[in-house]
């Protein structure tokens, strides 16, 4: 559940939009002016979608004119940055079973929210549908209102100067098949900027992170969340929206932008593209649930195995106490680990009995799905989500542990 969201069954409620469009603002009034006209002109009837202004702190409340479809603005206060915070408290207030994130210095085409509500439908195979329309460039600064609605519906118009879209995104758009054969690490395709989602999976994964603060970061990590959540990603091409300037990458001074974004997400995502190896994280890669073990020296050497060369996290579900060993390693807990860092991780390994593996855990995880009876049973968190989870292969690199030799011994052959 996203904060401060209320439980609505958008479906079922008489008069409800079919689309509710979520638009973070702050302090840009002309980009703001520019977007409710383009929104005016959609093509989709104003009945069947509403708009929800998400003023981020403004000195001055945003200006919202009267208009054919329903407007609401909320405020929050001036604590910095806070884009997801405002995403968030906007999609509280929609009544759509369908949400479309739109920044305040986008322009979508008159086509745009049927374009986005089709890509939505089309691709949903009951697990839920994270969607990016189709970002374009242009420089409107010297083009007068009617100019601006020209280019929208014929690509052209005095004043108007057409700029270079980021290479990233259209590379990575054809390499995936308009995401249909996207994979883990394409969350990173994903941008807020104009972005639809449907309800139920938005709530479900609980909204943007709040506290990633400051910009960028927040789109990319509700992306890999869905994708973890059991999610689809799809590129809708034709749902097209015009911003107004370059993409960040064509501005200058943005290398500590981009750094702060790195890091924050390192945290988060547990990738070796997003953090590298080497490093300890609160959050794992990998999450294992480990009972069986009331001796420490056995709690001890199962440690050992499962941590070798491996971004994991052990949690000793039927201990009390993490024993004094171990204490030190913050990778080692006790209890269940909480559902927000089984929900990040890429995999979830059950260990039901002290063992020996041949081979690091990590590179067992590459493997995919496998199990050893009795030993070990390692999952895909994406494909447990999805129902899809089947760790019916052999695991032959686990062992039962050799418990009557000496620690000693077997620390200096592990």
């Amino acid at each position: 559940m996203i904060p401060g969201a209320r439980t609505i069954d958008a479906s079922h409620q008489e008069n409800a939009p079919r689309v509710s469009v979520i638009v973070p603002y702050y302090e840009n009034q002309l980009g703001l002016d520019r977007l409710l006209r383009a929104l005016d002109r959609q093509d989709l009837p104003p009945h069947e979608f509403e708009v929800i202004v998400s003023d981020d702190g403004s000195a001055e409340a945003p200006a919202a004119r009267a208009t054919s479809y329903s407007i609401t603005v909320t405020r929050q206060e001036n604590l910095g940055f806070r884009a997801a915070a405002a995403r968030n408290k906007g999609a509280a207030l929609a009544r759509a079973p369908r949400l479309v994130f739109l920044d305040g210095d986008m322009m979508p085409e008159p086509g745009f929210l049927t374009a986005m509500l089709a890509g939505l439908e089309r691709h949903d195979d009951g697990h839920g549908v994270l969607a990016v329309g189709a970002r374009q460039h242009v420089d409107v600064s010297a083009c007068t209102p009617a100019q601006i609605d020209q280019w929208l519906a014929l690509g052209h118009a005095d004043g108007a100067r057409r700029l270079t879209d980021p290479a990233w995104l259209s590379d990575g758009y054809a390499r995936t098949n308009d995401l249909a054969e996207a994979g883990v690490e394409d969350f990173r395709l994903i941008i807020s900027a104009l972005m639809g989602v449907d309800r139920e999976l938005f709530e479900r994964v609980g909204g943007f992170d709040e506290t990633l603060t400051g910009y960028g970061g927040e789109d990319w990590d509700l992306a890999y969340r869905c994708w973890q959540a059991g999610a689809r990603f799809a590129h809708v091409a034709g749902a097209v929206a015009w911003h107004d300037g370059p993409d960040l990458g064509g501005r200058p001074d943005t290398r500590d932008v981009k750094d702060a974004e790195t890091m924050a997400l390192a945290r988060r995502i547990p990738l070796p593209s997003t953090r590298g190896r080497g490093l300890v994280f609160g959050q794992p890669a990998v999450v294992v649930r480990v009972r069986g073990h009331e001796n420490d020296g056995e709690a001890f050497l199962t440690a050992m195995q499962l941590l070798r060369d491996t971004d994991a996290g052990v949690w000793f579900v039927d201990r009390d106490s993490v024993p004094a060993v171990l204490a030190q390693d913050p990778r080692i807990r006790v209890g269940e680990p909480r559902s927000e860092i089984v929900d990040r991780s890429r995999y979830v390994v059950d260990v039901l009995a002290p063992l020996t593996l041949d081979e690091p855990l990590g590179v067992l995880c590459e493997h995919g799905e496998q199990s050893a009876p009795g030993l070990l049973e390692l999952r895909e968190t994406r494909r447990v989500n999805r129902g899809e989870s089947d760790a019916s292969d052999a695991c032959h690199a686990a062992r039962p542990a050799d418990t009557h030799q000496r620690i000693e011994g077997r620390v200096a052959h592990g």
